[in-house]
C-alpha cells in the first residue's frame, strides 16, 4: 500500500471522550483544555470547580448526567473535545454525537470489572464507524502494566489494539514512557510538558521487541511494510505515522495510549496522537456518506434549552461555511434561521460572527430542527446522513403538580426535557389516570426532574405508577365441583 501521499488531516477537530462510569472522562477534560491554555487552572470533580459537569444537576450528583462541550487550539487547530457520561443510564447523550466526531477517546483503567461497561461502548463505536484511541487513565494508582491491561482489553475490542508506548519505571510507579513510533523516551512532569530523555539502557531491548510488534500489526493492511520487516529493513518513520493515520481512520486498530489526566502526566503526548492520527471533518464527511453539494451542512448532535437564551442546537459543520443569521433547511421540508452562533466552554457560550468545516458550534433558536437532524444552507438537498433511534423506557413513575393549572406548563416543560434527551418520554395513561414519565433508571428521572424544577420552575410531584388491571376483583365466592374417581380402563 502506497503512503507516500497521506498527510496529516488539518483544520478543525471534533473529538469524544468516552469510557465506564468514573473511569476519569471529565477530569481528563479538564487536563486536556489545562495543557492547551484553555483554562488556567485544571479544575477538580471533588470540589466542583471543573468546565465539564458544571450544571447543578452534575454538580449535585459528582457525575456527568448530559454532554460537555468545550473548545481549545492546539498547535495552530481548534479542538473540539465532547465529555460523554460514563453512566448506562445517560447512554442516549453520546449516541447522536458520536457519529458526527472525528473520532473518540476511551478512557479506562487496570480494572478488569469495568470491561463488560467498556464492550457496551466500543461495540456503540463499532455500529457508527467511530475510529477511537484507548487511554489507560490512573496509571499512577496502579502497579498493573499497561501490557497486562490490554490482555483483558483486547476480548472486548474488535479491533487489534496497539500499544504506542511501553511504560519506565521508579519505585514500583509508572514514571515516564518511550514512545514506539517516536522512538524516545519521556519522564513525567507534574502538569507540564514531558522531559525528553535516552532511552535507558536496560529498556533496549524491550522497546525494539515492543515496536517490532506494533509495526507487525500495522504491516497487517501494508503489503509494503511487511517485506520491509521481513528483510530486517527499518521502515521510515513518515510511513509508520502515516500508517498509523490511515489504519485508524480506516476502523482497522485502535491505538492505546495511558497517563494520568489528574496529574497531568501523558496528556501532550494524548493531543499530538490525535493532531497527527486523528482524522478530519473530511474523512468524517465522508465515512457520513455526505455528498458534495452547494451551502453548508452541519448535524446536530445535541439540544439544550437554556434558562434565558432559549434553544441552543450544538452541530457539527461538516461542510461550507455558516454565519450568525443564516438560513437552515431540513429533510422534512421545515427551514428556521439562527439567532446567536456560539462556541461552548462547558455552559458559557463564546459568541462568534462564523464558522467553518470542522467547527463544533451551538446556533440559537432552531426551534424547528431536533437532535440527530441534518441541516443544510440549500434548500431541498439536506439528506439525513444518520438515525439515531431513542432508546425505549424501562423505568416509569406517575407525575403530577399541586395546582391543576400548572399542567399545561408541566407538559410543555417535559416536551422540552424530551427534546434535550429523547430517551425521556412522556405516556398518558387511560386506564389509570396518571402521567408516567419513563426513562433509563431512577437516577436517570430523578436528574429530569430536578432538572424540571431548576431550569423551568415546575416543582412537580411522583409516586409509583398504579398497575391498569384488566380485571377487577369485587367480591370473593364459593364454586362447588364433583369428581368421579374411575375404576379402570379408558372407559
Amino acid at each position: 500500500m502506497d503512503t507516500s501521499g497521506v498527510r496529516r488531516a488539518a483544520g478543525p477537530r471534533c473529538i469524544a471522550l468516552v469510557g465506564p462510569y468514573l473511569s476519569g472522562k471529565t477530569t481528563l477534560l479538564e487536563a486536556l483544555l489545562f495543557r492547551t491554555g484553555a483554562i488556567q487552572r485544571q479544575g477538580k470533580v471533588s470540589d466542583k470547580s471543573t468546565v465539564g459537569d458544571a450544571a447543578p444537576e452534575a454538580r449535585a450528583h459528582g457525575m456527568s448526567v448530559e454532554l460537555n462541550t468545550a473548545t481549545a487550539s492546539f498547535m495552530g487547530d481548534n479542538y473540539t473535545f465532547i465529555d460523554c457520561p460514563g453512566s448506562i443510564e445517560f447512554a442516549q447523550e453520546a449516541r447522536a454525537a458520536l457519529a458526527g466526531c472525528d473520532a473518540a477517546v476511551v478512557v479506562c483503567e487496570a480494572d478488569d470489572k469495568k470491561v463488560p461497561a467498556l464492550q457496551l461502548i466500543l461495540k456503540q463505536l463499532d455500529e457508527l464507524n467511530v475510529p477511537r484511541f484507548i487511554f489507560i487513565n490512573k496509571v499512577d494508582k496502579t502497579e498493573v502494566s499497561p501490557a497486562d491491561v490490554l490482555a483483558y482489553l483486547q476480548p472486548a475490542s474488535s479491533k487489534p489494539l496497539i500499544l504506542r508506548q511501553i511504560p519506565m519505571w521508579n519505585k514500583g510507579t509508572i514514571s515516564g514512557f518511550v514512545d514506539l513510533a517516536l522512538e524516545r523516551a519521556f519522564i513525567y512532569r507534574e502538569h507540564k510538558e514531558s522531559e525528553v530523555v535516552e532511552i535507558p539502557a536496560d529498556m533496549a531491548a524491550s522497546e525494539k521487541n515492543e515496536r517490532f510488534a506494533m509495526l507487525e500489526k500495522l504491516a497487517d493492511h501494508d503489503d509494503e511494510l511487511m517485506e520491509q520487516l521481513l528483510s530486517d529493513m527499518e521502515p521510515p518513520r513518515d510511513r509508520v505515522f502515516a500508517d498509523l493515520s490511515r489504519e485508524l481512520a480506516e476502523g482497522l486498530i485502535t491505538p492505546v495510549l495511558f497517563g494520568s489526566a489528574e496529574h497531568g502526566n501523558g496528556i501532550g503526548r494524548l493531543l499530538k496522537a490525535l493532531r497527527h492520527e486523528a482524522p478530519g471533518v473530511a474523512e468524517t464527511a465522508k465515512r457520513l456518506g455526505l455528498k458534495a453539494g452547494n451551502g453548508a451542512t452541519a448535524q446536530i448532535l445535541k439540544t439544550f434549552h437554556t434558562a434565558h437564551g432559549g434553544k441552543l442546537s450544538v452541530a457539527r459543520v461538516l461542510s461550507g461555511e455558516i454565519a450568525d443569521g443564516a438560513v437552515f433547511y431540513g429533510g422534512k421540508g421545515q427551514d428556521g434561521r439562527t439567532a446567536g452562533l456560539f462556541t461552548l466552554m462547558g455552559v458559557n457560550p463564546v459568541k462568534i460572527a462564523k464558522a467553518q468545516a470542522g467547527d463544533t458550534v451551538a446556533l440559537g433558536r432552531l426551534e424547528n430542527f431536533a437532535t440527530g437532524e441534518t441541516i443544510s444552507t440549500t434548500k431541498g438537498t439536506t439528506p439525513q446522513l444518520i438515525a439515531i433511534a431513542a432508546a425505549p423506557g424501562v423505568f416509569g413513575m406517575a407525575i403530577a403538580v399541586s395546582d391543576r393549572k400548572d399542567e399545561v406548563k408541566l407538559t410543555s416543560s417535559i416536551a422540552k426535557l424530551i427534546e434535550e434527551d429523547p430517551s425521556l418520554s412522556l405516556e398518558h395513561n387511560i386506564d389509570t389516570h396518571e402521567m408516567v414519565m419513563w426513562g433509563q433508571g431512577e437516577m436517570h428521572l430523578r436528574v429530569a426532574l430536578e432538572r424540571l424544577e431548576g431550569k423551568f420552575g415546575v416543582h412537580a410531584k411522583t409516586r409509583p405508577r398504579r398497575i391498569a388491571y384488566k380485571e377487577t376483583i369485587r367480591k370473593s365466592t364459593q364454586i362447588r365441583g364433583r369428581h368421579k374417581k374411575q375404576s379402570g380402563g379408558h372407559g
